[in-house]
């Protein structure tokens, strides 16, 4: 692996270890997350602990501060305020005004760094066009390199655009575990509460689904009048691993505020929970041979929960009602 994709799990581990410093509904010592919407810092104003932007925007107004880290997944940032400690920007834009000062490092991955004149870095500026130290970045770029055969073409990306879709991928996810937890809450709990609790039931539907419903609908393909169920069928599918992907999400996000005693919305636990598997599953990904396995059994797990509760719409093991005890006889 080379140093490009070393360099990725560096950007992560910021991230991950920045977010146990956060609870959503605690008070402001303990720092803020932006998840969509928007948040200004006032003038003068002080945020005690780490700042998280995902996919929102930020304005950190001028002789204002944030006494910790400031990470911006996706949306805007821009600041005039004093930034105590680093800066990671993945995927989204980031304007540092006249009066900014960041006293870390900031560290620029598939983002923009926008540097007024009369703005300060005390620490490394890490990806981008004018990097210094060990994490340069090339210009995002794809390679297309022939195989041995002729006539054969293998599209490969360079570590930058693997991040930047990585990070993508990550967020849209995320968004959507937020609105599908909006809208079918309980269902969804439903699919990972069967996943998690039965994991090795889910684990076998998962992977007897995989294997038999692709066969299935290529019979089906193959009959030219039922082509319109088997492209129905690859839909469903494709729905379910979704679906499947989005509950363990919610039961990642779910722990993750019982361990850091967050009181977070079922629906902002998904969206955190769905981003933090999926970079991580996607990280691992990277790694050579064996890599695709975590990813895959996230996925057949997630699909068998979701067979196993019919789409979340029943228990899974159903709970049969309790018989009620006859009525003692009365007394003479």
């Amino acid at each position: 692996m080379n140093r490009y994709l070393r360099s990725m799990p560096l950007v992560v581990l910021v991230l991950l270890f920045a977010l146990p410093g956060l609870a959503l509904a605690s008070g402001p010592r303990d720092g803020k997350v932006v998840f969509g919407g928007t948040y200004t810092l006032a003038r003068g104003d002080t945020l005690n602990g780490d700042l998280v932007v995902i996919g929102g925007a930020v304005t950190l107004e001028p002789e204002s501060m944030v006494t910790g880290n400031a990470v911006l997944i996706g949306g805007t940032l821009s600041s005039d305020a004093q930034i105590v400690g680093d800066l990671v920007v993945i995927g989204g834009v980031t304007n540092l005004g006249a009066n900014s000062v960041v006293r870390g490092d900031v560290t620029t991955l598939g983002g923009i760094l926008n540097q007024a004149e009369g703005s300060k870095i005390y620490g490394q500026v890490l990806g981008g066009e004018n990097a210094q130290g060990p994490f340069q970045f090339p210009i995002p770029s794809i390679q297309i390199r022939p195989f041995a055969s002729p006539g054969f073409w293998q599209l490969s990306l360079t570590p930058v655009v693997q991040a930047l879709s990585i990070g993508l991928r990550s967020l849209a996810l995320a968004a959507l575990a937020v609105l599908v937890v909006l809208f079918w809450a309980e269902p969804t709990s439903r699919v990972a509460r069967a996943a998690v609790g039965q994991a090795l039931v889910a684990g076998g539907v998962g992977l007897l689904t995989i294997i038999v419903v692709p066969v299935l609908l290529l019979l089906l393909a193959i009959t030219i009048c039922l082509i319109p169920f088997s492209l129905i069928g690859a839909l469903v599918m494709a729905v379910a691993v979704v679906f499947g992907w989005v509950a363990l999400g919610q039961e990642v996000g779910r722990r993750l505020a019982g361990a850091f005693h967050w009181a977070l919305h079922p629906a902002a636990e998904a969206g955190i929970g769905t981003l933090v598997l999926t970079l991580v599953a996607d990280l691992i990904g990277l790694v050579p041979c064996v890599g695709w396995v975590v990813p895959a059994v996230i996925g057949l797990l997630g699909l068998g929960g979701v067979v196993m509760t019919r789409f979340g719409a029943r228990s899974y093991p159903q709970v049969s009602p309790t018989p009620s005890a006859p009525a003692a006889p009365a007394s003479a």
